[in-house]
């Protein structure tokens, strides 16, 4: 904790001390406009004002509202009530049913404590009384998913908090300059003013995909992905899905590299279904020849005698149309000796680790490739589908231009938290499975091909 002599918070009560607060956002070059044709319903609300515009925009879709008399109130300290709703709706709650003869921010209270962010004894006894700076920010982070800040110093002089840090590194919150250093008052109340420029950046950070060092819009034309984080459980190595509206079920992809491969072992190890590799492009400067897997045919006549059902993917490379619909014909040709109940996937990858002819591929072209590729795969009767992992899903990638095709998610972790909707999700490439050599890729489906 930082050790500083006791300094008096005052309110932000001027638009330069206003920008203190917000100095240097991420999501924003300033203020927002007020929404076109919007009149202040409040009678202490005017043009000219500093929080004019965030109380403008928040009204309007109805995260903040004012009293019966007509006031907002922009000087008063916010109750622990008013922080508890409009964080919570800034942060994609949505509008919750109100508790009958309870007080109005009780079902968000509720909402807080079972998504684990606030604690029953966190939260004030009174919602109608005063809340710390503290409090708002912890809850705001919490609720934006933020990790909080370790390892670094703070920048406030008077609070060491991660979640207080986390904010401040996303441009949501940056305190005030007071006698030459920077604080951020977490025990002095706040107010409704200053919370709404708050719940603004909060909204503005919720409205967007943060991934690495990039701010992404959200695209309306993709599927937002619906699946409950919490209902991912990891048991022993092997993932499934405990939520609803999913049909889960455990698969392995392979190719040549895991040599001889024991499929009625593997099925016996709880094994569903198996991602055979077809071939595939070298990717070399100047190669780009195609190949078969030397494994292909052994594979997917092994997976299906054993009982699982069998899908194929091809590694591409491709840099043009042409070249990913002379990618979709090499993998039907070969289809045409076996019976595949599973997908046809476009696996299309860039190399981190050496010079390759996908270098500087854009998006453009990468869209239309993988169009072109599942298009002929759709012509023949199989299902399409697109692999990726996170990276060239959001900057690669127009998804929009390929939504109409189920995604299959590479992201090694516990919890998988791409923002779009995807079918399957490869969720190790160290998994162990019996009558496999080695490592093994393991993927949980979530729905039926």
């Amino acid at each position: 904790m930082h050790t500083s002599r006791k300094r008096l918070c005052r309110p932000i009560l001027s638009l330069s001390l206003a920008a203190a607060l917000l100095a240097q956002p991420v999501l924003a070059a300033g203020p927002p406009a007020a929404p076109q044709g919007w009149t202040s319903p409040f009678s202490d609300v005017a043009q000219g004002d500093w929080y004019y515009p965030f109380v403008a925009v928040l009204n309007s879709q109805g995260v903040i509202a004012g009293y019966p008399d007509g006031r907002f109130g922009p000087q008063d300290a916010v109750s622990a009530g008013a922080a508890l709703v409009m964080v919570l709706k800034a942060a994609g709650c949505g509008d919750l049913e109100p508790l009958q003869d309870a007080h109005f921010a009780a079902s968000y209270a509720n909402y807080a404590v079972s998504r684990g962010w606030l604690t029953w004894d966190e939260i004030p006894d009174d919602l109608n009384g005063a809340v710390p700076r503290l409090f708002v920010a912890q809850l705001a982070a919490k609720a934006l998913g933020l990790e909080p800040a370790e390892g670094g110093s703070s920048p406030f002089a008077d609070v060491d908090d991660g979640y207080v840090t986390a904010l401040q590194k996303n441009g949501i919150v940056n305190g005030s300059i007071q006698d030459g250093v920077r604080v951020f008052c977490p025990e002095s109340s706040i107010t409704r003013a200053e919370v709404s420029a708050i719940v603004w950046q909060v909204q503005e950070y919720a409205n967007h995909i943060h991934f690495g060092s990039h701010t992404l819009d959200i695209l309306p034309g993709v599927p937002v992905n619906a699946w409950d984080a919490d209902a991912f459980q990891n048991l022993d190595g092997r993932m499934t899905y405990t939520g609803q509206g999913a049909e889960p079920s455990l698969g392995v992809d392979v190719s040549s590299y895991q040599g001889e491969i024991d499929w009625e072992a593997v099925a016996g190890d709880g094994i569903d279904f198996a991602m055979v590799r077809a071939g595939g492009r070298y990717y070399g400067k100047d190669s780009g020849t195609i190949y078969g897997d030397a494994r292909f045919l052994d594979n997917v006549r092994g997976a299906s005698e054993a009982g699982l059902e069998v899908g194929v993917y091809f590694f591409s490379q491709a840099v043009s149309v042409e070249e990913a619909e002379e990618e979709a014909r090499f993998v039907l040709d070969l289809l045409k000796d076996c019976d595949i109940t599973g997908p046809v996937v476009f696996d299309w990858e860039n190399i981190s680790n050496a010079p390759a002819r996908t270098d500087g591929v854009d998006s453009a072209t990468l869209t239309a490739a993988a169009n072109a590729f599942c298009s002929l795969v759709e012509e023949e009767g199989y299902q399409p589908m697109i692999y990726f992992n996170r990276y060239i899903a959001y900057l690669l990638y127009d998804l929009e231009g390929v939504a109409q095709y189920p995604f299959w998610l590479a992201q090694y972790s516990d919890t998988p938290d791409f923002h779009y909707n995807f079918q399957m999700w490869q969720y190790t490439d160290a998994g162990q499975v019996a009558g496999i050599q080695g490592k093994a890729d393991l993927n949980l489906r979530l729905l039926p091909w």
